[in-house]
């Protein structure tokens, strides 16, 4: 597989492909045996299941809670300069996603191991499907099936963390009132899956309740869809 879609990306078959990354995917049977490991970029091409690990990092000041979230590089092949999570990043082949997300958040915010191990903790997962659009990529096809199940950490800070761009792939890394990160959700700045992360993070601190939104029974469900994937 890895040779075919070498020469596929020599060709020029796909433009998803110039994007190699050398990262690889898992590919799970029925049995959830391994089947093989696929580059990353070429995922979008057979509609399997990846997996990611996202974290937001947020601390309680006197006037309400305040959640640090990244803006992505203007460089990103998907949705350049919008904003998302603190940290995020794809779950390779062999990492934990704990490990994983402990790694990411020093390679992109900076943060200490240690700090990270000591304070971060699960919250679930979120799983959806979407289809890609050549408006929110850059270089690749519509028309492919993402797949993902992303696993979400949240950690509480003081004041005397300060998240920063470490590795460039975010270029700013910010701190937001609820009521900020409600205008930029509003006004469409995060990315599809990141408002999703966003959303849930406001479920689970009790901001978004059966009360106060009347889709609430339908955004929960659609936060957890089933993927019912063969690779999954």
């Amino acid at each position: 597989m890895d040779q075919i879609l070498s020469a596929e990306r020599e060709k020029g078959t796909f433009k998803v492909l110039k994007k190699w990354t050398k990262e690889l995917f898992p590919i799970y049977g029925p049995g959830h045996e391994l089947i093989l490991k696929l580059e990353r970029a070429a995922a979008g091409l057979f509609g399997i299941v990846t997996y990611g690990v996202e974290l937001i990092i947020y601390r309680e000041d006197p006037d309400g809670l305040k959640l640090w979230a990244a803006r992505r590089s203007a460089k990103k092949v998907l949705y350049p300069n919008a904003l998302g999570v603190t940290v995020g990043g794809s779950l390779p082949f062999g990492e934990s996603p704990f490990e994983c997300m402990v790694r990411e958040t020093h390679e992109e915010a900076g943060l200490s191991e240690n700090l990270v191990r000591k304070h971060a903790i699960s919250v679930g997962t979120i799983n959806y499907a979407t289809c890609s659009e050549s408006k929110t990529t850059s270089g690749g096809e519509s028309g492919l099936i993402r797949a993902e199940v992303q696993f979400l950490y949240e950690m509480k800070v003081g004041a005397d963390v300060i998240p920063a761009p470490h590795d460039m792939e975010a270029s700013d890394i910010s701190l937001y009132t609820i009521d900020e990160i409600k205008k930029a959700l509003a006004d469409g700045e995060f990315t599809p899956a990141n408002a999703c992360f966003f959303l849930d993070f406001f479920i689970r601190h009790g901001l978004i309740t059966y009360e106060n939104e009347e889709n609430y029974t339908k955004i929960v469900s659609c936060l957890h869809r089933p993927l019912r994937m063969q690779t999954a």
